[in-house]
């Protein structure tokens, strides 16, 4: 978990750090990505993501659904970015009751397209959680999670409307969890339709 920390600490510091040594211009495009989920004002309204638990039936009652997500295009490697992930899902779930998670991600992204803001694209995501259950009296428990996701998308910017920077991003994603604490969530994999996906770049 710490060594987790500790990349995803530096990634986002020497990220940070070079973009304002580097500053952009219009040869070398926008490299910083901020995306985001907009599901989670409306607080899971629009979700259609499904959850399977072992044991158990599907279950799509999210309440909220919340991803924050910055990643860094590569110099050398345009197609190529690389970033870090917040994470934080409330909702209830078969097999487990009400839940509230949240955890920590790094990962990369591989475009298909060097023009970033309207690519098609795969992403792989690893990293760290925390899964907490309430209301029952079975499964009232934390577990240490460790997490993967792996989603497809495209992105479609928004410049034909007037809107500079911003590009609608829809993806499907299948976000795998285990337990290290043996705990009740031994295991858990969720297929999540990310519709309500938007990201700014700069």
């Amino acid at each position: 978990m710490k060594t987790i920390l500790a990349l995803a600490a530096a990634l986002v510091m020497g990220t940070t750090a070079y973009a304002q040594e580097s500053p952009l211009d219009s040869s070398t495009g926008s490299r910083h990505m901020f995306e985001f989920s907009a599901d989670s004002v409306l607080q899971g309204i629009l979700s259609f993501d499904k959850s399977k638990t072992r044991g158990a039936d599907a279950d799509n009652d999210t309440q909220l659904d919340l991803d924050i997500n910055y990643a860094y295009s590569l110099i050398t490697m345009p197609r190529l970015q690389l970033g870090g992930r917040v994470t934080y899902n409330k909702g209830t779930q078969a097999g487990r009751g009400d839940l509230e998670d949240y955890g920590l991600e790094v990962g990369a992204i591989v475009n298909a397209m060097a023009d970033l803001e309207n690519s098609a694209y795969a992403s792989l995501y690893l990293g760290m959680g925390w899964a907490n259950t309430y209301g029952n009296n079975d499964f009232g428990r934390k577990d240490e999670v460790l997490t993967s996701t792996l989603a497809v998308g495209k992105r479609f910017s928004m410049d034909m409307w007037g809107i500079k920077h911003l590009t609608y991003t829809p993806e499907i994603a299948l976000e795998n969890i285990n337990s290290t604490t043996s705990s009740n969530l031994e295991y858990s994999q969720n297929i999540q339709f990310r519709f309500l996906q938007f990201a700014v770049f700069f």
